[in-house]
């Protein structure tokens, strides 16, 4: 009798591995490359630079090549850690490595409303968008990170029309016009929805033209939720979705991310490789 058990056992652990196998074949990179377009929040003192500090054949007649770089933490595709709005928040290097890694998301498609907008721009996701997205693809999971995709990512790595450059670029305070969160949005997320993370491919989670009212990043600083900016080919995964179906419902709880930024020891956020799978 035992050994039927562990014959059913091991051939129900063999066939979990071969649906999950099978769910899992399609891997999404949501990161922009870091490169001389790469587009920084203004008001940062460095931009993405590269130094080739040696490149070349040695006198010993072997290749070696060595590079620097510099750059300011909120730009490209990034994670901004709670303590960016929150003195007592996490760093980048304490946000919990189950905030981050193999955990569920859910993408709320929201660039049709954003694009029949009449000002695109000014858009903000509201509760009704999540709810109109949980009615169509389920509810979604605690402990997610929500990522919102506004379709905004069409113009990176145009930096004037994706920052919506209002004025000069030379300006000392810049407006600036995007789609982003809404502060009722994202407390509904955190108190309905217990989310650990946020992401959108917009430069930033709050709209752009704010007034200096920053809403989002104040309430998921406080909540110790950290947000991902400059999210790209979102449109990749849901265009994987409508051709799998349900075997990669992409909208729920069968979206996996790993979130991987580059870990500094008290950095209030920095450059990071986000990899998707379902």
């Amino acid at each position: 009798m035992k050994k039927f058990v562990a014959l059913v056992w091991f051939s129900f652990i063999l066939a979990s591995v071969a649906v999950r196998s099978t769910k899992a074949s399609e891997y999404f990179d949501l990161s922009y490359s870091l490169n001389n377009d790469t587009i920084f929040y203004p008001g940062q003192k460095f931009n993405f630079e590269l130094y080739k500090d040696r490149k070349g054949y040695t006198e010993g007649g072997y290749w070696y090549a060595t590079y620097s770089f510099c750059m300011a933490e909120h730009g490209g595709t990034h994670v901004d850690a709670p303590i960016h709005f929150n003195e007592n928040g996490w760093t980048l290097d304490e946000i919990p490595d189950s905030h981050m890694i193999d955990v569920r998301a859910a993408i709320i498609d929201v660039q049709e409303d954003v694009f029949s907008s009449p000002s695109p721009d000014a858009f903000t996701l509201q509760v009704q968008h999540i709810l109109k997205h949980e009615s169509q693809h389920g509810k979604i999971p605690s402990k997610s990170v929500v990522l919102v995709h506004t379709g905004w990512s069409r113009f990176w790595p145009d930096k004037q029309t994706y920052l919506g450059w209002t004025n000069s670029t030379n300006s000392s305070k810049p407006i600036l016009n995007f789609p982003g969160c809404s502060g009722e949005a994202a407390k509904w997320l955190a108190n309905e929805r217990n989310i650990v993370g946020f992401g959108i491919d917009t430069p930033s989670v709050d709209i752009g033209n704010n007034g200096g009212n920053l809403p989002v990043h104040v309430f998921f600083g406080e909540r110790q939720i950290y947000n991902i900016e400059n999210v790209a080919n979102l449109h990749l995964v849901l265009n994987a979705v409508n051709k799998k179906g349900k075997l990669c419902d992409g909208f729920s709880s069968n979206l996996r991310l790993f979130v991987l930024p580059i870990k500094i020891t008290g950095a209030t956020g920095g450059p990071a490789r986000i990899l998707a799978y379902c």
